[in-house]
């Protein structure tokens, strides 16, 4: 486990940053994705990017694209210090609100590349060589459409973005 001297510590704290970073891999993303994300879950004041650099030992840039990324996914809230002019940042906890965030970002601009490759695919391949794949076509084509319907299920099966979820 990293070792996150600098600022206070405890078990507790770094079992929740452990936590979140095999989340974060159990999904595909980086480590230090998980780090960031948990650093703000498991601190109850808002954090700024120098706070976060200072507290898990991270590169300025590693820290600033963690930001930007669980910003993107409305994993991070923005937060106002009166008299600071740095960004400070609260966790999001509503589940539903960041798997919205994960869907809309990551997961939807897949699958429409997806769409777009099967239809060059279909464009460039000759007439003969496509009925060879016609199957495997197909299959990608329902995948794609069934990814389509499920994903509004999975957003409203994680509840109501207004009430945090305890998991």
């Amino acid at each position: 486990m990293a070792n996150y001297s600098e600022a206070p510590s405890s078990e507790t704290r770094d079992a929740i940053i452990a936590y979140f970073v095999n989340a974060a891999q159990a999904f595909g993303i980086p480590k230090s994705i998980g780090e960031i994300y948990g650093l703000f879950f498991a601190t109850d004041a808002p954090l700024a990017l120098d706070d976060v650099i200072e507290q898990l030992q991270i590169s300025k840039g590693s820290a600033s694209q963690g930001i930007r990324f669980l910003r993107s996914i409305n994993a991070l809230n923005p937060t106002y210090i009166p008299g600071d002019r740095r960004d400070h940042f609260k966790a999001e906890t509503s589940l539903r609100r960041i798997a919205d965030g994960l869907i809309k970002e990551r997961i939807k601009p897949q699958l429409a590349s997806g769409a777009e490759q099967l239809k060059a695919i279909q464009n460039q391949t000759r007439k003969t060589e496509l009925g060879e794949y016609q199957d495997q076509l197909a299959t990608i084509r329902t995948w794609s459409k069934k990814a389509d319907l499920v994903l509004p299920f999975v957003s409203k099966f994680l509840g109501d973005k207004s009430k945090p979820t305890v998991i």
